[in-house]
């Protein structure tokens, strides 16, 4: 078994016949490495108005959702059978997002540690970094642009909620656009989904990757136990790259 002090539950030691040289591993991004901090609600509400001429009066539980499933389920909650259409609320919300960027950069952070275990895993020969969120693609990149994460991450190769609102189907979208530009084979052995609550471990197990999952995001430690490893944080980079070897055996 391995464990080390920081980790909360012992890896499950899953090694492939042959030796990985080459790991796919997955940011998601909110509660992992960055907190919005009331921004990205705010940023929700006002695109939610500006398409459907409604204010926001309630959200649905929104972790480890896609962002189209998320504006499904507001528009029921405030009774429209038949919303505008995506595409029109995710450039309301980019817009959203970039008009309250300096106030993301003030209110919001980087997760303790986020950006030196990026730093650290993208000093790491084999491994590959890029996200998967069901956040938008632009609202992904300004977030992540937003505390400077983004030069450590791949972000062409990562999968997003405007590329399917089943959370799930972005792992092996992720999987086949690392393959094309780096070459390869990425699978379910050599390919790791970093997160912090619960849809980020199905997301993981029904797609096809091994998960870590991060406490720090708010989910108790006790309800990630399914997970193969759990940290209380990022702040340790060095653990969290053994724990990508001893899940991959790269």
């Amino acid at each position: 078994m391995y464990a080390t002090v920081r980790l909360e539950v012992p890896i499950r030691m899953e090694f492939t016949r042959n030796r990985i040289d080459s790991v796919l591993v997955l940011w998601d991004i909110d509660h992992t490495l960055i907190e919005t901090r009331g921004v990205g609600r705010a940023s929700f509400a006002a695109a939610f108005e500006e398409v459907t001429g409604r204010p926001l009066e309630r959200m649905p539980h929104i972790t480890g959702r896609t962002e189209p499933d998320i504006y499904a389920a507001t528009a029921t909650l405030h009774g429209l059978e038949k919303p505008p259409p995506f595409p029109l609320f995710a450039e309301a919300l980019a817009a959203a997002y970039i008009e309250r960027q300096e106030q993301l950069h003030e209110q919001g952070r980087a997760t303790a540690g986020a950006e030196h275990a990026l730093a650290h895993l993208d000093s790491l020969p084999g491994i590959r970094q890029s996200v998967l969120s069901g956040n938008t693609r632009e609202v992904s990149r300004i977030k992540l642009e937003t505390f400077g994460l983004h030069k450590y991450l791949d972000l062409e190769t990562g999968a997003y909620g405007d590329d399917d609102g089943h959370r799930p189907s972005l792992v092996p979208i992720a999987q086949a656009r690392a393959a094309r530009r780096n070459g390869g084979l990425f699978n379910r052995h050599n390919t790791v989904l970093i997160g912090d609550s619960l849809g980020d471990i199905e997301t993981a197990h029904q797609g096809g990757a091994r998960v870590i999952a991060v406490a720090a995001g708010g989910t108790p430690t006790a309800e990630l136990t399914t997970a193969d490893v759990v940290l209380v944080d990022l702040t340790d980079a060095p653990e969290i790259a053994r724990a990508i070897r001893a899940l991959t055996g790269a």
